[in-house]
Order: structure tokens, then sequence, then C-alpha cells
């Protein structure tokens, strides 16, 4: 959704109230849509002579399949935001600000996806301490030992265990 701001780089205004539903169902990472259920934003804008400045709070709920046992979880988060909004690109040296434009016009859906890509974990485990699949039998470490009898040495790794005898 896009807000106007006009009223806050004018002075008429000191305080925006943001409140809204993004619907990024359709953002992909690594081939997955993670965020499928509504992220929440609430925050204001706020303008104080010519500087203004959004700060919201961002609710979402991260979907994904673990990278190690891979079992579907489902883990809420909350993301604190802060940007520096300006007119034009020479109104500051702040390569984060956010450039509103003579339309005055704020593209929150813009700004909040570019926040939860850069929050995005880059490795999605479904908890710390997953153990995944067993390499040999690929059974789920996290539901207990699997029924591979000893160890069995990577035949390419055979060399180097003879190395370390």
């Amino acid at each position: 959704m896009k807000w106007n701001v006009r009223t806050l780089f004018t002075g008429e205004r000191e305080e925006l109230p943001i409140q809204d539903t993004l619907d990024l169902s359709g953002l992909e990472w690594s081939g997955e849509h993670p965020l499928v259920k509504p992220v929440f934003v609430h925050g204001a804008v706020t303008g104080a002579g010519s500087i203004v400045v959004l700060r919201c709070t961002v609710e979402y709920t991260f979907e994904g399949s673990c990278d190690r046992c891979l079992a579907h979880f489902s883990r809420g988060g909350t993301l604190e935001a802060e940007h520096l909004l300006i007119l034009s690109e020479a109104d500051s040296e702040d390569e984060n600000a956010i450039v509103v434009g003579d339309s005055y016009e704020l593209d929150l859906d813009d700004v909040v996806q570019t926040d939860l890509c850069l929050e995005m974990p880059i490795k999605r485990l479904c908890k710390p301490d997953c153990k995944g699949l067993c390499p040999r039998c690929g059974a789920d470490l996290n539901e207990g030992e699997c029924a591979c009898e000893g160890s069995e040495t990577d035949p390419r790794l055979e060399a180097l265990r003879q190395l370390l005898q």
C-alpha cells in the first residue's frame, strides 16, 4: 500500500500513524514462498522540520523446509525498522534512505519486503540443534538413532583414515 507523506514534509502534520496488513505471499526466497500468512505492520512516520522518519514494527510468520532434515516448520518473528525518508537522492548522503520523490508516496509493501529479505535466514533450520538426516539410510536423526550398523568410512576417505592410524 502507498502512503502519502506530503503533509509531513510541508510541516502541516507531525505524525502519520501506520497500521497495515500486507500480503507478501508472492515473495519467493530460495525456491519457496516463506510468507504465506499476512504480515502486520504498525508504527508511525514522523516529521520534524525537513527530517521525516519511518519507524515501524513488522510481525510475520516464516514458513519453510529445514535445510538439514527437510521437515516443514513455521516460526513467528518481529522486525523493528527505521528509515529516513527523502525527496531526492541529493537530499542525503545516507544510502539507506528511502526516496519518496515528488509524488510524496511511501510504498510500504516495497520497504517491508526489502527489510524482510534482509532478515531471512541463510540457513533455514527447524530448530538450532537439528541433527538432520542419516547420510546412509536417510532416517531423521531428530527422532532417534538410525538402524545403520557401525560407521562405514566413505571409500574416498580411506587413504586419509590409513594416514591417521
